[in-house]
Parts: structure tokens; C-alpha cells; sequence
């Protein structure tokens, strides 16, 4: 029930801006993000997207930060040590709960324990596109709308950086995300309905929509494998098919028809 609410706050809050978002994100070429360039870019104390100082800005409000800045961000954060895909602290449980047990009668404590709860998360997950909206809520509502303004240009540049890394739409141009959570924040941001998503690869999953889209589009694919570059062992396996003997694959032997 949580999860649904979660969804459904999100998408709300965002509807006038999904839209937007996704047409503001074809202003450039899809392209995967260059992993070595953003690296070294970042551990260098000279670069303009030298990670400590990008950072900095992004949480201090900035919003001249540009679309390559924020792709230095967001990807560069899977080598800072606070990047932990697979931790859930208990301050987002706290948060969802908060925001399922007062969506019909939100009062002015209410939104500020909304904003508490969703700053303490930045400090573990600073670009969930799902809790920048929360913070958009929550200072919305206590009427902060410096603050409010601030974190919807976040969201909206997140939202563009994810759709800048592919089309989203095969599986060899997905959409890179850092945790699972973002590519279930990203549907609902879209406004989409989708089924149970599916391992397609090492790296991949896919998730298909409910309804299929103008154009054609079935679903979505997603790239995490930033979350396992410490973790391996976490690894998705992709589910075997066709005969095993003690865990390895044979292949089916067929008799030929006389």
C-alpha cells in the first residue's frame, strides 16, 4: 500500500512537469555515459567538474548547474564512499509512512516533518528523483518556495540526465540509473503503469508498461550496473533455461525423427 501511495505522490506532484522533462531531455543526443571521462574528471582537483566542488553546488541550490555537470553528478556518485545502492535507511520507511498517514489532511507539522524526513535522505540518496519530489511537496506546502523552485529544477535536471544516457527504449541504449528505486520513481515521473520487470542481462532489466504508448513503446530498459561494482555478488542472474546437471546448463538432446 505504501509503495502505491509513494508512486502516486510522486506523479502528482510532478504532473505539470513530466511532460517537459521528457521533451527538454531530446535537446541532446542519448549517449551512455562515458565512465573513464567521468572519473577522471572528477578526481581532477583542476576540472571544472571536480566532484567535491560540484557537489557542493548541487546541495547548496545552485541551478546553473548544466546537463553535463549533472551527468558528472549523478554517475560520479557511484565512486564516492556515502554511495551504498543496496542500504535502506530506516528514515525513508519513516518518510513513506509519514506521507501515506497524512495525504488527506496534511498540517503545516505534518509538512515540516516531511521536509526533515526527506533532507535526512539526501544525505544518503541526493538524487532519488522520488524524494526531491517529497522535498517539492513539503516546501510547497509550508510555502518555502525558494526551496520548492530549488528542488524542482533538481528533479527536472535528474529526470534529464537519466534520459540523457539512452533512449530508454532497447536494451543496448538503456537508461543508467544508480539504484532500482530511481527507474521505479522514473515510471511514475512518466506517468506510466507498468508490469513486473524482468532481468534481461548482467547489467539490465526491462520494464514494460501496462498500456502501450503512442509510437509503439512497450516499456522501458534500465542499466544498474553501477550498483554491483562493489557488490558482485549481488549480481542478478539472468534465470537459466533449457536442462541442468548440478547447476550446469546442458543442452537438450533431440531425437531425430525417422
Amino acid at each position: 500500500m505504501i509503495r502505491r501511495i509513494h508512486l502516486f505522490a510522486l506523479f502528482a506532484a510532478s504532473l505539470l512537469i513530466g511532460s517537459a522533462a521528457t521533451l527538454s531531455a531530446q535537446e541532446t543526443e542519448p549517449q551512455a555515459p562515458d565512465n573513464d571521462v567521468i572519473l577522471k574528471d572528477i578526481m581532477n582537483g583542476q576540472s571544472s567538474n571536480y566532484y567535491p566542488s560540484l557537489f557542493m553546488r548541487y546541495m547548496a541550490g545552485d541551478t546553473t548547474l548544466t546537463l553535463d555537470e549533472y551527468r558528472h553528478l549523478y554517475y560520479g556518485y557511484a565512486w564516492q564512499p556515502e554511495y551504498e545502492p543496496f542500504d535502506k535507511p530506516e528514515v525513508k520507511d519513516k518518510l513513506l509512512l509519514l506521507v501515506a498517514q497524512t495525504k488527506d489532511s496534511l498540517t503545516l507539522e505534518n509538512a515540516e516533518q516531511i521536509v526533515d524526513y526527506a533532507n535526512e535522505v539526501m544525505r544518503f540518496d541526493p538524487f532519488s528523483p522520488g524524494n526531491l519530489n517529497f522535498l517539492i511537496y513539503g516546501y510547497g506546502a509550508i510555502g518555502n518556495k525558494v526551496q520548492e523552485q530549488i528542488n524542482y529544477h533538481r528533479l527536472q535536471m535528474i529526470a534529464k540526465t537519466i534520459m540523457s544516457s539512452g533512449t530508454g527504449l532497447k536494451e543496448t541504449s538503456p537508461w543508467h540509473v544508480l539504484t532500482f528505486a530511481h527507474a521505479t520513481d522514473m515510471m511514475a515521473y512518466l506517468g506510466q503503469d507498468y508490469g513486473t520487470r524482468r532481468v534481461v542481462s548482467r547489467t539490465t532489466e526491462y520494464v514494460p508498461l501496462l498500456v502501450r504508448q503512442p509510437g509503439g513503446v512497450k516499456g522501458y530498459y534500465f542499466n544498474f550496473e553501477r550498483m554491483y561494482w562493489r557488490r558482485p555478488e549481488k549480481m542478478p542472474q539472468k534465470k537459466p533455461t533449457g536442462w541442468e546437471f548440478n547447476g550446469i546448463p546442458i543442452k537438450k538432446r533431440i531425437t531425430p525423427v525417422h
